[in-house]
C-alpha cells in the first residue's frame, strides 16, 4: 500500500496541544491516532475519501488552542463562530424570505456575487466529496441570449403541443397569463438577471445522490443570496425546459451532458420589496415524536 498520509501536511503545535482527543473524535476517516508522547498524528492511508483523510478539516476546525494546521490551512485564518444572536436572525430571513419573480434590469455588484459564492465553498456533500460544481450566470446580457434560445425552443414546441414531462398545455397556458403581471414578459426565467446552477456528474449507482446534493446547494445558495438582499426564485421549469427541450441552450451554459442540473436559480436586485413575512401553517404536517415509542 502505498501511504499518502504526508499529503495533508498534518502539522501539530506541541506548545500549544493540550491533548484533549477532540481532533480524533470528530475524525471521520479514523486516521488520527496519539503518539508516544499523547500527540495527534494522522497514520498511513492509501486514498482520500472512505479510505482516508476526508479532507474535511474537523481537526483544524475543532482544535480549541488552534494547535493543528492541515493542507497549509493555518488556524488563525478560519472564520470565527457567529454571535449568540444568528438563530433570531436565521430565524426572521427563513420567515421573511419570498420567491421573487420581477428584478431590476441591472447586474449584481460583482463583490456580493464574489462574497455568496466564497460561502458556497462550505456547502455539505456526501463524504464530503466537494464535486458538486456551480455555474454562475452573472451578465444580465449573457443570460438575455441563453433565454432568448430556450424561450423561443420553447414556446415553438408548445405550439406544437410538446412540452416538458412535467407540463401540458393547461399548465403552460396559466405561466403565460402570468406573463402579463408577476412573471414580466418572461415565463421561462421571470426576468432574472443572473442564474445559479449547481451540477454534478450523475453516472452509476451514486447518480441519485449526486441530484441531491445539487439541491442541497441550491438551497443553501437561495438563502446565502436572501441574506445578501437579493432576490431569489428556485426553477424546476427552466431546469426542465433546458434539459428536455432545448439542449442547445443547455450548451451555452458549458455543462457536461453527463451532469445533472435538476434546479435552477434566478436572481439579483428585487423589482418589488416585501414589508413583511407570511403567516404560514403547516403544524398538521410536523411529526414531532417527544415520548419513547416502546
Amino acid at each position: 500500500m502505498e501511504d499518502i498520509s504526508y499529503k495533508c501536511n498534518f502539522i501539530v503545535d506541541k506548545h500549544k496541544c493540550i491533548k484533549c482527543g477532540k481532533c480524533k473524535n470528530v475524525c471521520n476517516g479514523m486516521v488520527i491516532e496519539y503518539d508516544n508522547e499523547g500527540y495527534p498524528y494522522i497514520k498511513p492511508f492509501e486514498r482520500f475519501g472512505w479510505r482516508g483523510c476526508w479532507k474535511c478539516e474537523h481537526c483544524l476546525s475543532v482544535c480549541p488552542t488552534g494547535a493543528i494546521s492541515i493542507f497549509n490551512k493555518q488556524p488563525e485564518d478560519s472564520t470565527l463562530p457567529p454571535s449568540d444572536k444568528i438563530s433570531d436572525d436565521i430565524e426572521r430571513l427563513v420567515k421573511f424570505r419570498r420567491s421573487c419573480r420581477r428584478y431590476l434590469d441591472k447586474n449584481v455588484d460583482s463583490k456580493i456575487v464574489d462574497k455568496i459564492l466564497s460561502c458556497m465553498e462550505s456547502v455539505p456533500t456526501g463524504g464530503n466529496s466537494m464535486s458538486v460544481e456551480y455555474t454562475v450566470i452573472d451578465d444580465k446580457d449573457a443570460v438575455d441570449e441563453i433565454r432568448q434560445v430556450a424561450y423561443k425552443k420553447m414556446d415553438d414546441l408548445a405550439k406544437k403541443g410538446i412540452y416538458t414531462s412535467s407540463f401540458s398545455n393547461f399548465y403552460y397556458s396559466k405561466m403565460k397569463e402570468s406573463e402579463k403581471t408577476v412573471r414580466k414578459d418572461d415565463l421561462l426565467f421571470c426576468g432574472a438577471p443572473h442564474l445559479f446552477i449547481a451540477h454534478k456528474r450523475a453516472e452509476g449507482k451514486w447518480a441519485e445522490d449526486a441530484k441531491v446534493e445539487c439541491i442541497i446547494a441550491t438551497t443553501y445558495f437561495e438563502i446565502i443570496a436572501n441574506a445578501y438582499g437579493l432576490g431569489t426564485l428556485i426553477m424546476s421549469y427552466s431546469a426542465e425546459v433546458l434539459n428536455e427541450l432545448s439542449p442547445e441552450a443547455k450548451d451555452m451554459l458549458g455543462i457536461p451532458n453527463n451532469h445533472c442540473m435538476p434546479l435552477i436559480v434566478g436572481f439579483g436586485y428585487p423589482e418589488i420589496k416585501y414589508a413583511r413575512g407570511v403567516q404560514k401553517d403547516r403544524k398538521r404536517l410536523i411529526h414531532r415524536r417527544s415520548e419513547r415509542l416502546l
